[in-house]
């Protein structure tokens, strides 16, 4: 095989975000802010919406606007140790946040072909690793991959989150590298975003496929499809 990695982005590739960024925006944001404050009033604290946004969500939210001149993703940490000294709770942030996330998460489905496309990647012999800018711990992406059977395709998994860098930052891509002991040159990354996903190929060395959508800003790819599906037949095509 000309390639021996595939190394896939996740939102617009393999779960439809629905044109977002993996963060929950209107009747999904409220839900889980709504559940957000249930818990903590479950609990004894005394607080509403209004104080709950002035806490942690606003702030987090001007940081978040940054995180691409930061290369990195806006931290929650300071934010909820905030919170959690106003209500006097030592509740873990991945089950706090996930209370927030998990209107939206409920919601989220596998794009048309997906699981047919992994299996056949998988059958031709090729390894495969997630690349995936988000805003959130990995833990919560991953459950919902887990949930709709897709997790275990995987090899590797990194979040930029998790890994305090995001692409256009060639730096994941070349984790999965590593971690799968595959070189730049046997692998191709394939994303929807060209500024994104293509830049980071590039840099890394590896070939890059673009799944085409409205965000098509950026250097061309080696390959260009309109859906994950196509993919395992245009890599057979190659060689």
């Amino acid at each position: 095989m000309k390639y021996r990695a595939v190394l896939l982005d996740m939102g617009g590739v393999l779960i439809d975000f629905g044109g977002g960024r993996g963060l929950p925006v209107g009747k999904a944001d409220w839900r889980g802010r709504e559940a957000l404050l249930h818990y903590l009033q479950q609990r004894g604290a005394k607080l509403d919406l209004e104080e709950l946004d002035a806490l942690l969500f606003a702030p987090w939210f001007s940081e978040y606007r940054q995180r691409q001149e930061r290369g990195r993703e806006a931290a929650w940490n300071s934010h909820l140790r905030r919170l959690r000294r106003r209500v006097g709770l030592r509740t873990h942030a991945v089950k706090l946040l996930g209370l927030w996330f998990r209107p939206m998460a409920e919601q989220l489905e596998p794009l048309v072909g997906v699981r047919e496309a992994l299996a056949l990647l998988r059958q031709q012999g090729y390894v495969l690793s997630l690349i995936s800018n988000v805003p959130l711990p990995g833990r919560l992406y991953r459950e919902v991959l887990e949930r709709h059977g897709l997790a275990d395709a995987f090899s590797s998994m990194h979040f930029s989150y998790d890994e305090k860098s995001r692409k256009p930052s060639p730096a994941m891509l070349r984790l999965a590298l590593a971690a799968l002991q595959v070189p730049a040159s046997r692998a191709i990354m394939v994303g929807d975003r060209r500024a994104v996903d293509i830049v980071a190929g590039r840099s890394a060395g590896t070939a890059t496929a673009w799944v085409r959508s409205d965000d098509g800003g950026g250097p061309q790819a080696d390959l260009v499809i309109d859906s994950l599906a196509e993919l395992p037949g245009a890599l057979r095509g190659l060689g």
